[in-house]
């Protein structure tokens, strides 16, 4: 055959050779073991493990989170497409049935949030005051957590 190597041949070289060559002073790749070579010896790398079983937050707020997520999600695709179709087709019909099917799932978002928070707060309004109630000089915090900083907009942290 034409492509079988004859054996006045030299090797050819491995470019990769190197990478795999623990002795190298170039950069080396670990071998790690797969499932088909379950004798091939595992790094002494410890892998980490990370609870997933609980979370921060409740499954309420989370549930409504991902709604919200999906219904503006949802929203901006279908208000960008009926304005492509819009300016650039000059399709009114479709456009402007998209642009307002869009609009309103926005108001549907906006509606579902304002009502959770309500149910939210009705259960916790003794506990800490609505976001209304709280003066402009508290709303900023540090960021260690030390307390509220007041800020002027206009102050100039130059001295």
């Amino acid at each position: 055959m034409v492509f079988d190597r004859t054996e006045n041949e030299p090797e050819e070289w491995d470019p990769e050779e190197e990478l795999y060559d623990p002795d190298s002073d170039g950069l080396t790749i670990p071998q790690v073991a797969t499932e088909d070579d379950p004798d091939e010896a595992i790094s002494g790398i410890d892998v980490p493990s990370v609870s997933t079983d609980e979370t921060d937050v409740s499954g309420d707020l989370l549930q409504a989170f991902w709604a919200l997520v999906l219904v503006i999600n949802a929203a901006l695709f279908v208000v960008s497409l009926g304005a492509l179709l819009l300016v650039f087709e000059g399709d009114v019909t479709r456009g402007g049935i998209l642009v307002a099917a869009g609009t309103v799932l926005f108001g549907l978002a906006g509606r579902r949030y304002r009502s959770f928070r309500a149910d939210r707060d009705d259960g916790t309004a003794d506990d800490s005051p609505a976001d209304g109630d709280r003066s402009t000089d508290d709303a900023t915090e540090t960021a260690s957590g030390d307390g509220a900083q007041p800020q002027s907009p206009t102050r100039s942290d130059r001295k």
